[in-house]
């Protein structure tokens, strides 16, 4: 029930619906299979999903996987230029999500977080590694994430000082 919603909530602010019909009127000879507000990186090799530094500055935008290609906002990915695609499940205290990492032939990778939809698991063209698993964190991550809860104890601290 909480992933239906966030994923209604998240396609609402991205503009799904819209994005789907204009694709679809548009590109009338491609069939569209997956369409999701997204996150994403590129790096710089075939790195585990993690919490870090490159999620917080990571590129917004609408993904959509047709029978020849992935569209990411400028980027563009033919099915045939990919070598390795793989979907990671995790689940978060905000519900349930995805990644898709994909590395093609020219040695790119590309990490895409979303919200679970099953659309990338029911079609048929992206030929996909399903993984379940836990999201690692970086150094940095958990350091920011020690940072806030000391800053926090830290309030509480002074507020409970002033009574």
């Amino acid at each position: 029930m909480l992933n239906q919603l966030l994923k209604s909530l998240v396609d609402l602010i991205y503009g799904i619906k819209q994005v789907r019909k204009k694709f679809k009127l548009n590109n009338p000879y491609e069939t569209l299979l997956a369409i999701d507000g997204c996150k994403f990186i590129e790096t710089k090799i075939n790195q585990e999903v993690q919490y870090g530094k490159d999620w917080v500055n990571s590129q917004r935008a609408i993904i959509l996987l047709t029978n020849k290609k992935i569209i990411c906002g400028k980027l563009i990915i033919p099915l045939e230029n990919i070598l390795n695609a793989q979907l990671f499940f995790f689940g978060s205290l905000l519900g349930k999500g995805q990644v898709l990492k994909i590395q093609t032939i020219e040695g790119k990778h590309y990490q895409f977080g979303m919200q679970l939809n099953p659309e990338w698991t029911n079609q048929k063209y992206l030929s996909l590694k399903l993984e379940n698993g836990k999201i690692k964190f970086s150094f940095y991550s958990i350091f920011i994430r020690l940072l806030a809860l000391g800053s926090f104890a830290y309030f509480v601290y002074e507020k409970l000082l002033e009574n």
